[in-house]
């Protein structure tokens, strides 16, 4: 199984995580009980990052599959505190929100603890010195392990990077976004930053399953997407098709998808099955990169994705077709999505 560090702070982990809002379920229609099953399983499968960024129910059963399966020690379970905005949460917001997660979680420490909404402007506030201390004093105090920052996209470079105190970064990037390959991902990689990859399938678009039509449960905020999104989605997945070994039902949902997929011819070694692995594999193949944070409905999805850190890399040739066009393009940049969608 690939493993990387996860920052100079802590310590390896495997290459695929767990984690985002699905740890609810209400989105995709799924009980408690079958959420809490699927971490289970990806413990079980020998995940060791837990992402959790919604607080309260999703932490209570995390740390109850942790307690089950005595995995408290080989699990590093990434929480988050804030919420985005123009200013820095005040030092009074992050002590409560880390009280809360340690008591939702049961455990004597956080292992990371990563600032929700994270913008550079945060540094020059006048409030950031308190801040800063209140995330040393939580260190000293054996409350949190390490500090890290979520941010919104891959678009700009960060200056967070460059602070000492800066363990993880978790930044949005997938074959459908690629922005933080100019400046985030080396800088990161230069400082031996930790980098967490959010929605390595493109909140589903790369799932293969997800396209026009698809019906969507009250309250997933997907529905609201603009239709172009999904429009050109199939043709994006029959060009990839050619590069692993099924193809991807979402990919037949158009006429442009279906016209590519009469003429497909794959080679005879492809390793990878789907377009989901491709994806995946995609993500984690980066240097910079130390985890992909994967969403899954059920245990069949938790260990799918799991296996994915038991691959080799991408072959030049896969890498090399990957590289020759901008997958996806315009994915993003027909409105924004969520930066707690897990997928």
């Amino acid at each position: 199984m690939q493993r990387r560090r996860l920052g100079s702070s802590l310590r390896d982990v495997a290459v695929i995580g767990l984690g985002g809002k699905g740890l609810t379920g209400a989105r995709r229609g799924l009980s408690p009980d079958d959420v809490q099953r699927a971490v289970g399983a990806a413990i079980d499968a020998g995940c060791e990052l837990i992402d959790v960024p919604a607080a309260g129910e999703p932490e209570r059963r995390v740390g109850i599959e942790l307690r089950a399966l005595r995995a408290r020690d080989r699990v590093v379970v990434a929480t988050a505190v804030g919420r985005p905005g123009r200013k820095p949460p005040l030092a009074a917001q992050v002590q409560r929100g880390v009280e809360d997660a340690l008591r939702a979680l049961r455990i004597d420490a956080l292992p990371l603890v990563q600032l929700a909404g994270w913008d550079d402007a945060w540094l020059d506030d006048r409030t950031w010195p308190e801040l800063r201390g209140t995330l040393a004093r939580l260190i000293t105090e054996g409350k949190a392990r390490a500090w890290g920052v979520i941010a919104p996209d891959g678009t700009a470079p960060l200056r967070v990077i460059a602070e000492p105190w800066l363990a993880t970064v978790q930044i949005r990037y997938s074959l459908f976004d690629r922005a933080a390959e100019e400046a985030v991902l080396p800088a990161a990689l230069a400082a031996k930053v930790g980098v967490i990859a959010r929605e390595p399938l493109a909140a589903g678009g790369l799932a293969g399953d997800l396209g026009p039509g698809t019906p969507w449960l009250p309250g997933d905020e997907r529905a609201a997407w603009p239709a172009s999104r999904w429009r050109d989605l199939p043709e994006a997945l029959a060009g990839l098709a050619a590069l692993v070994r099924s193809t991807p039902p979402a990919a037949t949902a158009s006429e442009a998808g279906r016209a590519l997929l009469d003429g497909l011819v794959r080679a005879d070694d492809l390793e990878q099955a789907t377009v989901a692995e491709l994806a995946l594999r995609f993500v984690v193949d980066h240097p910079a990169v130390t985890a992909a944070i994967a969403g899954a409905r059920t245990a069949a999805h938790v260990i799918a994705n799991l296996g994915c850190a038991e691959g080799r890399p991408l072959s030049a040739r896969v890498r090399a077709a990957l590289d020759e066009r901008r997958w996806g393009e315009g994915w993003y940049a027909t409105g924004p999505v969520a930066a707690t969608i897990d997928r």
